[in-house]
C-alpha cells in the first residue's frame, strides 16, 4: 500500500475520532434548539450543561449562566418542537439529598401561548437543601439553647408545668382520704397475691377433706346438712379470695399518664400546646386519651399565618403493643386516626425513636383566618425520647395545606394517685 493511501486512511480516521469527541464529549449537538432566559436570585450548585427537564423528561440543557442588572440569568437551550407555555414554573432542584442539580420545568396551563426564543421568564427561587438543613439545625439548636438557658420556651414550659402541678394537686385532694389505703395496697400487691394463692390452695384442700370425710372436721361432720353448710361456707370464702386476687391484679396493671406536647414553628414564630390524660386499663392492649389541643385564648388577635383553631377536644380510643399504637376518635377537634410506630423497639438505642402520623378532619371545608382549607389535616413527625419523662422531635403539620415545620417537646409522667383512684373506680364499676 502506498504511503499516500496510508496517510489518507489515518487522516480520515483522525477526523472521525475528532468529530466523535466533539459530539459526545464536547457537548456539540446537531439538534436544533432555541434559547429561553430565566431569572433567579440564586442558582448555587447549578452547573452549565445541566439538564432541563419537563415532567421528568429531558428537553434541553443549561447553555449559560450570567448576571444582568443584578439578576442571575440562566440561558436554557430548549430542543425545537418542545413548546413551553406561558405560566410555566422554572426552578432549580436536586435529584436527591446529595444528587446533582438541574432546571425543572412545570408546564403552563393548557390553552396558553408558547414562549418564543429569547423571552425572559421569572423563575421560582426555592430554598436550597443545604440552606434548609442549616436552618433546621439552627432552629433545633435555638430550641435546645432556649431550654438550657431558661429562655422564652423554658418560661412557657415552666408556666404550663406549674398549671399541670396545680391540676394534679386538686385531683390529689379528691383521693386524700383514700391515699393511705391505696399506698399500702400498691406496696403490698405481690405479698397479698402470694398469700391469696396460699389461702386458695388451703381452701381446696379443706373442701377435698370435707368431701372425703377426712380429718378431724370431716369426722365430726356426720350430719349431712351441717356438712353441706360448711362446704358452702368454704366455697364462698374461696370465691371471695378469687375476687380479691382479681382486684389486686387489675390494680397493678392500671396506669394513668399526664401527656403534654409543645410545638414551636420557627418560620412563623408560632407555638401551640396539647394537654391530655392517657388511661391504660388492665387489659394490656387498649387505652383511652382525653384532653384538649391547641390550648389558648380564643379572643387573642391571630398572627397572619396562625391557622390553629384553639381549645379543641381530643378524645380517642386505641390499641397498643410493643411496636405500635393505633387510635381513632376526635383528634384535635376533627374525626380521624393516629398511628405511632416503634420499628426498632427491641434495639437498645433505636427504640428511643417513634414515628407518628395523624390524619383527621377529612371533611374540612372552611376558611380559617382568611385562608381557605379544603383538604384533610395530615401531620407527621419523628420523636426521640431522652428518658421516661422527656422527648423532642421534628414535625410537619397540616402537610397538605400549610406544611409548617415544627419542633416538638413532650413531657409525660405517671400519676400514681390518679392511677389508684381510677383503678379503684374501674374495679368497683366492673362488679
Amino acid at each position: 500500500m502506498k504511503p499516500e493511501i496510508k496517510l489518507g486512511i489515518f487522516a480520515i480516521l483522525g477526523l472521525c475520532i475528532f468529530g466523535y469527541s466533539l459530539y459526545f464529549l464536547g457537548g456539540i449537538s446537531v439538534t436544533r434548539t432555541y434559547d429561553l432566559n430565566v431569572k433567579f436570585q440564586d442558582v448555587s450548585g447549578l452547573p452549565v450543561k445541566a439538564p432541563v427537564k419537563l415532567s421528568g423528561v429531558e428537553i434541553g440543557k443549561v447553555k449559560q449562566i450570567k448576571i444582568e442588572e443584578g439578576d442571575v440569568i440562566v440561558v436554557a437551550e430548549i430542543n425545537k418542537g418542545q413548546e413551553i407555555r406561558h405560566g410555566a414554573q422554572f426552578s432549580v432542584v436536586m435529584t436527591g439529598i446529595i444528587g446533582t442539580k438541574y432546571l425543572r420545568v412545570v408546564q403552563g396551563p393548557s390553552g396558553e401561548s408558547a414562549y418564543k426564543a429569547g423571552d425572559y421568564i421569572l423563575g421560582t427561587d426555592e430554598i436550597p437543601m443545604d440552606v434548609m438543613i442549616t436552618q433546621t439545625m439552627a432552629s433545633i439548636k435555638g430550641f435546645v439553647d432556649s431550654v438550657n438557658n431558661q429562655g422564652a420556651f423554658g418560661d412557657r414550659l415552666n408556666d404550663t408545668m406549674t398549671q399541670v402541678r396545680q391540676l394534679s394537686t386538686n385531683l390529689n385532694q379528691m383521693v386524700a382520704t383514700m391515699r393511705p389505703y391505696m399506698t399500702r395496697t400498691m406496696q403490698n400487691l405481690d405479698v397479698a397475691s402470694a398469700r391469696l394463692n396460699e389461702l386458695m390452695a388451703r381452701a381446696d384442700s379443706l373442701l377435698e377433706g370435707l368431701e372425703n370425710g377426712e380429718g378431724v372436721i370431716g369426722g365430726l361432720l356426720k350430719d349431712p346438712e351441717m356438712k353441706e353448710d360448711v362446704k358452702e361456707s368454704v366455697s364462698d370464702l374461696k370465691s371471695t379470695m378469687a375476687e380479691v386476687k382479681t382486684f389486686v391484679g387489675k390494680m397493678s396493671r392500671f396506669h394513668v399518664y399526664w401527656d403534654y406536647d409543645f410545638f414551636y414553628m420557627p418560620e412563623d414564630h408560632l407555638t401551640s400546646s396539647d394537654l391530655a390524660l392517657e388511661i391504660f386499663p388492665s387489659s394490656g392492649y387498649t387505652f383511652y386519651r382525653v384532653g384538649m389541643a391547641n390550648l389558648g385564648n380564643e379572643e387573642d388577635r391571630l398572627h397572619d399565618k396562625d391557622y390553629l383553631e384553639k381549645n379543641k377536644f381530643d378524645v380517642r380510643f386505641g390499641l397498643y403493643n410493643d411496636w405500635a399504637k393505633f387510635s381513632a376518635g376526635l383528634i384535635r377537634g376533627g374525626g380521624g386516626v393516629a398511628l405511632e410506630l416503634k420499628p426498632f423497639h427491641d434495639q437498645e438505642f433505636f427504640n428511643r425513636f417513634t414515628f407518628t402520623g395523624e390524619f383527621y378532619d377529612w371533611g374540612r371545608d372552611r376558611t380559617i383566618n382568611g385562608h381557605y382549607f379544603n383538604k384533610p389535616n395530615l401531620s407527621y413527625g419523628v420523636d426521640f425520647r431522652f428518658n421516661r419523662y422527656f422527648s423532642v422531635g421534628a414535625w410537619a403539620r397540616d402537610a397538605l395545606e400549610t406544611n409548617d415545620f415544627a419542633v416538638k417537646a413532650n413531657v409525660s409522667f405517671n400519676d400514681e394517685d390518679i392511677t389508684s383512684f381510677f383503678g379503684l373506680a374501674a374495679v368497683a364499676g366492673s362488679r
